[in-house]
């Protein structure tokens, strides 16, 4: 029943660090232990993440700073994953062991002279490990406390996994966070009515200037009152086109009182818009202002982002406003031979997306449209 309990505990935990803290101790209770240390490591044997429950921070630190890494039972471990292994089975020459300071200065003086530890393959480059632990006079773990703690290893592994993977999702989040507020083009996020969510710091320029774009009641509105109906043809073609390739009508050339133009590109983010505390954004949108300074050529392309001359000429139409189709068109490509340069564009840039790949180039290169 106890085992039953412990695998609703370890679902439950799944994003929520405090939790996973509270199912390891009582993981060590069910395998009679007064430690536990547990985490991620990478195949070179780095942790990448550390935790410990039933001792003391600074106990975790001293272990990483001075022990890990010499830690001799470890090679033993990663090289049979998937199971607990008592960790006198993990000691090629026991008497040098027990006589090392690692045991005497550090093992013992932390009641943790015994570990009963388990890698859990996470991927090709990542483990999950566990190592429950008890002192010398509560005795070596045996096959009692395998046998208790087995069922709980397919449990722990796709808990583990997802909690790894929403850790990566955090540390790519504050990244793209950072990363819109610092595109050099304006970026603003909004619902699906127009309403204003968020705008980094050039979007924000522009509004107060309202030369292409301006705030009315809230609402992110052409200057161009003439130029409404256009762009909300725009953003619901976004909201209803953006998943496909033939992102037909995603895009328009804004016009300002003094003449000059700007294109705007429209991006359905089907609730990736978390990561900068919008969950309610459905649409980001991309100004592609007039600069000073020769138009992008394809050259400049080739050489900044190592692309072919093919791919050049496509991402060179992108940021100049043509949707997909028009591509097609202009360079006579097959619908599949788009697809790959797509492709081939979004790995060479890091991006996922056809508005997130906009953005990267406008991000790095003056573009001029006027």
């Amino acid at each position: 029943m106890e085992s039953a309990s412990l695998i609703k505990q370890i679902y439950n935990s799944i994003g929520d660090n405090e939790s996973l803290a509270e199912t390891v101790t009582g993981i060590a209770r069910f395998a009679r232990s007064r430690v536990a240390q547990y985490g991620i490591v990478d195949r070179t044997g780095t942790w990448v993440r550390s935790d410990v429950v039933g001792a003391s921070p600074e106990i975790l630190s001293e272990y990483l700073e001075r022990f890990a890494a010499g830690d001799p039972r470890l090679p033993y471990f990663s090289r049979h994953p998937g199971q607990w292994i008592p960790c006198q089975r993990a000691i090629s020459d026991p008497s040098a062991y027990d006589r090392s300071a690692f045991v005497n200065e550090f093992l013992d003086r932390h009641d943790a002279r015994y570990a009963l530890p388990a890698f859990i393959p996470l991927g090709p480059r990542h483990s999950a490990v566990f190592s429950f632990m008890r002192s010398r006079r509560d005795g070596q773990y045996g096959e009692e406390e395998v046998r208790r703690l087995t069922p709980l290893l397919p449990h722990l592994k796709r808990a583990m996994r997802l909690n790894f993977q929403l850790g990566l999702l955090e540390s790519k989040v504050s990244a793209l966070e950072s990363l819109v507020d610092r595109i050099a083009a304006p970026v603003m996020f909004i619902d699906r009515k127009g309403a204003l969510l968020f705008a980094n710091s050039t979007g924000q320029e522009i509004l107060s200037q309202a030369r292409f774009l301006v705030a009315r009641n809230g609402r992110v509105e052409p200057r161009n009152v003439k130029q409404a109906a256009e762009y909300d043809e725009v953003l619901g073609a976004a909201l209803w086109q953006g998943t496909k390739i033939a992102d037909r009508g995603t895009s328009m050339r804004l016009r300002s009182c003094d003449g000059s133009t700007a294109l705007l590109f429209a991006e359905a983010l089907h609730g990736q818009a978390d990561f900068v505390g919008t969950p309610h954004a459905d649409l980001a949108l991309l100004l592609n202002c007039p600069v000073d300074g020769p138009p992008i050529a394809i050259p400049r392309l080739q050489r900044v982002l190592g692309l072919t001359p093919a791919e050049a000429r496509m991402a060179e139409r992108l940021v100049s406003g043509k949707s997909l189709e028009q591509i097609s068109g202009e360079l006579n490509l097959s619908r599949e031979t788009l697809k790959s340069q797509l492709r081939s564009l979004f790995m060479k840039t890091g991006t996922h997306r056809q508005g997130q790949l906009i953005a990267f180039l406008l991000s790095i290169l003056p573009i001029s449209v006027s």
